[in-house]
């Protein structure tokens, strides 16, 4: 890995896939996986009434814990991605998260980090095979790309 390489982060509140691409080819190369383990359990039987007070708490509790849990798994991220650039494996950066697990990214990484990202895709992708995924980064990104602009 170079220093002309960029990363393209591709993550979730569950999971995240760290890829490299180097020029001329521009091909995406899986290097790292990461599984949150602290994932909080999926929701709750679902009722068909209207909420009670106790369901209320309990919902904005469970809310608040899966906040909680998202940005201990991006800071764990923001490690990862640190160690690379500190150690010169990439130049630029690439962000591709949903919405909500993006701001939890903001939140976590360093200035140095934020400072090298050059775009950011809000979608979740993880569970896109690399060539879908590539068609989905800027072109500008990638020498023959296909994807938005």
């Amino acid at each position: 890995m170079s220093s002309s390489s960029t990363w393209i982060l591709v993550a979730d509140e569950a999971r995240a896939r760290l890829f490299e691409t180097q020029p001329p080819d521009d091909a995406l190369n899986e290097v790292a996986c990461f599984a949150n383990p602290d994932r909080a359990p999926p929701g709750l039987a679902v009722s068909t009434g209207p909420p009670t007070a106790h369901e209320r708490a309990g919902s904005r509790r469970r809310t608040h814990l899966h906040r909680k849990l998202a940005e201990r798994f991006s800071r764990r991220l923001n490690d990862a991605l640190e160690r690379g650039r500190i150690d010169h494996r990439y130049a630029r950066l690439v962000l591709v998260a949903p919405p909500r697990f993006l701001g939890a990214l903001h939140v976590s990484l360093s200035k140095p980090l934020r400072d090298s990202v050059v775009a950011e895709v809000k979608r979740n992708l993880t569970a896109l095979p690399a060539g879908d995924i590539r068609s989905h980064l800027p072109r500008r990104l990638l020498g023959g790309a296909t994807g938005p602009v």
